[in-house]
């Protein structure tokens, strides 16, 4: 039989038997009939409740040792015997730890399943606790910790991000993630004042996050008032994109062009060439511009002035005042003396913005 080597973190059950910090001693458990030599040293921390100190184990045992495993053994120059109880089944994860903190970890894990629980999502920090891990830990059946799991979201201690295979995130982590994703987007909406905002994707470059925590992360500041997201951009209520004055005469009159062309239909390179700007800073002109709702955009990226926009709406409403209930193409070049070119592309984004429905042929206004 395979023997798998072993270092864990114990406490100690025996009766009539206790150690003191820095004490060690050798022996072996008694599993199955036979016997695995152990050697242990009595941590400089203890438990807070049984002032007991915490074990550090070291055996080649027959099988993985899991969280809450009961092991028996005999101490070799005592005889005595030996009951141990697992708490943390690799303490190689634990090395170079300060006793203050390593006590800190140890308590939690030596309490409750639902503390073990918690204390091993905090323990796997902003990238979350999934589910093999879980199962490397312990020996609980995904049923039982999903329901664990369900309590403890419902405590406000943690969030589900999925259920099968379970995916959990501590509420401690996705505060202190939001922290300092709040921080970065701060810092990186005051050294590039011309930029729109912060890009998503560069947010998880910079943390290495799975996407539901990206998003979860992102949510909770939304919904907190303390970023604002669209599209795929962030930026810190207040902040301001900043253009030269050259940009802003570039600005204004892209702005005047919608408006004096009504539905005419310019590319990114037309545009750019006709004002002799950078084709990423024309975007961020146009963003601006979609910002301050002085233009409108379709899922299609047909621009329109939102003057124009205004002005059909009206006549649309007219319309239906009037009785008029249903809407042709042909109905709608006469309206707006557009030629079929720009007629449907327009009439498409008016079924996106629920002023129309299209229905065969023809359209209901709405």
């Amino acid at each position: 039989m395979n023997k798998a080597e072993s270092e864990f973190y114990a406490r100690n059950e025996s009766e009539n038997l206790s150690f003191s910090p820095g004490q060690q001693a050798t022996g072996f458990f008694n599993i199955s009939g036979n016997k695995y030599p152990f050697y242990l040293k009595a941590a400089g921390v203890a438990s807070s409740s049984s002032l007991e100190p915490y074990l550090q184990v070291k055996a080649r045992l027959p099988r993985e040792i899991k969280w809450n495993d009961r092991l028996i053994g005999q101490l070799k120059d005592s005889g005595s015997i030996l009951k141990l109880r697992v708490i943390f089944p690799d303490a190689r994860e634990l090395k170079k730890q300060k006793e203050e903190k390593l006590a800190a970890k140890l308590e939690k894990f030596s309490g409750s399943v639902g503390q073990m629980l918690l204390a091993l999502t905090e323990e796997k920090g902003v990238r979350g606790l999934r589910q093999e891990e879980l199962q490397a830990f312990c020996r609980m059946s995904e049923s039982a910790l999903r329901e664990l799991a369900m309590e403890l979201e419902k405590e406000g201690q943690l969030y589900i991000l999925n259920f099968s295979p379970l995916f959990l995130l501590s509420s401690k982590s996705l505060d202190f993630l939001n922290e300092k994703i709040l921080g970065y987007i701060k810092n990186y909406n005051q050294k590039r004042p011309q930029e729109i905002g912060l890009p998503i994707k560069k947010i998880k470059d910079r943390f290495s996050l799975p996407q539901k925590i990206l998003l979860l992360a992102l949510n909770c500041l939304v919904k907190d008032q303390k970023i604002i997201l669209k599209d795929d951009l962030v930026s810190v209520p207040g902040f301001e994109t900043r253009l030269s004055a050259e940009e802003d005469q570039v600005v204004t009159a892209i702005e005047k062009l919608f408006r004096e062309n009504r539905f005419s239909s310019f590319s990114l390179e037309e545009l750019a060439k006709k004002f002799n700007v950078h084709p990423a800073r024309l975007n961020t002109m146009l963003e601006l511009l979609l910002q301050k709702n002085k233009i409108v955009q379709s899922r299609e990226g047909f621009l329109l002035h939102s003057d124009w926009l205004e002005e059909i709406k009206k006549q649309l409403i007219e319309l239906k005042k009037r009785g008029k209930a249903e809407l042709t193409v042909g109905d709608f070049k006469k309206m707006t003396g557009l030629t079929r070119k720009y007629a449907i592309p327009l009439l498409e984004f008016l079924d996106e913005l629920g002023l129309t429905k299209r229905i065969g042929p023809k359209r209901i206004i709405l």
